[in-house]
């Protein structure tokens, strides 16, 4: 049960301060469903609007309110994408964004409820190939759109620095003797090995984003959960959950979305579906970025991946939630051949 509580008069104010309910109101609510996750609080609602209401407006919403600020991200966070970002980048691959809302206590977001006609893949199978390519296809529009763009580090996200850099990594991987030490032999000597030779190196693949070169607008959380796939078949795929979003190279969405596949089907598919991804760039007018440069930037990411079982065994979760991404992101650092990149 959810702490978010949304009533006819919130909704219709929210929906006001917007701009999207500039005239009418919320006449009805009915709340169809309540979920708290780790990250947010989030109310499915049915609503009804007076005559004067736009017409246009979806009957079916979802009102999310995140718990906390993010800590991944450049501190700018959901609101502040969908106020500022989500206009530009259209729907889709966004949901359609009817009220982002700050206050002094609480932000409130807002969307369209595409529960109807589209829906998250099967847990825990993998995406199928389809699948990936309509997440690609959403992800390349997103990162070209944003490539290089003079805005980014100005008005649109910040830029990392080597002081940042040397200051977040570290940051995290001041928890990695704990981790290793809560892990016990269940982390072999060799992957222990592995571990410390990544993380006292000089950080190379992370200083990467010092260059602004093939620098973008990334989503940061772009798991196979935060999609949402037709449920026809046709049409393009939602991204959700932008929360996490931050100026990287595009290939880092690539590099998470593939750590939580098992290593067989990565080796099959990585390749392949790069190439997909690339040809999308191709499409959408890139033409000063090699496929060398983007694998490259793409094994880097996978060096990167490192960090992110010792972040979610800080934060507490279940070994059930990253024990696999952990073995995953192992296999692919030998895979990729990632000592030759420290």
């Amino acid at each position: 049960m959810s702490d978010l509580q949304v009533t006819r008069d919130k909704l219709s104010d929210w929906l006001s301060r917007a701009g999207t309910l500039p005239r009418g109101a919320v006449t009805d609510v009915c709340v169809e469903l309540e979920i708290e996750t780790t990250t947010s609080n989030m109310v499915f609602v049915t609503v009804a609007y007076s005559a004067e209401a736009p017409a246009d407006l979806p009957r079916r919403l979802v009102v999310k309110s995140p718990l906390t600020p993010p800590t991944l991200s450049d501190g700018s966070g959901e609101v502040q994408f969908y106020r500022q970002l989500a206009g530009t980048i259209g729907t889709p691959p966004l949901v359609r964004c009817l009220a982002a809302i700050e206050d002094s206590d609480t932000t409130t977001i807002v969307l369209e409820d595409l529960r109807a006609t589209h829906d998250h893949p099967p847990w825990p199978l993998p995406l199928s190939q389809t699948h990936c390519k309509l997440a690609l296809d959403s992800l390349a529009g997103i990162h070209a759109q944003w490539w290089e763009a003079p805005t980014l580090g100005h008005t649109v996200g910040k830029f990392h620095t080597p002081e940042s850099l040397t200051k977040m990594v570290p940051g995290i991987t001041a928890h990695l003797p704990a981790f290793i030490d809560a892990l016990g032999d269940a982390l072999t000597v060799e992957d222990r090995n592995l571990y410390e030779r990544v993380f006292s190196s000089s950080l190379k693949p992370w200083m990467r984003l010092t260059d602004q070169r093939a620098l973008t607008v990334i989503h940061g959380d772009a798991h196979a959960w935060n999609f949402l796939f037709p449920r026809s078949g046709e049409g393009a795929a939602f991204l959700l959950d932008w929360q996490l979003w931050h100026l990287d190279v595009g290939a880092r969405d690539l590099a998470f979305l593939m750590l939580h596949w098992y290593p067989n089907r990565r080796r099959e598919l990585e390749r392949p579906l790069m190439r997909h991804y690339y040809e999308q760039l191709l499409a959408h007018g890139l033409s000063d970025y090699a496929f060398d440069e983007l694998w490259l930037d793409y094994r880097r990411c996978a060096v990167r991946n490192l960090t992110l079982p010792i972040i979610f065994w800080n934060r507490g979760m279940k070994p059930e939630g990253w024990w696999h991404r952990l073995q995953s992101a192992l296999a692919a650092y030998r895979d990729l051949a990632g000592d030759e990149l420290l």
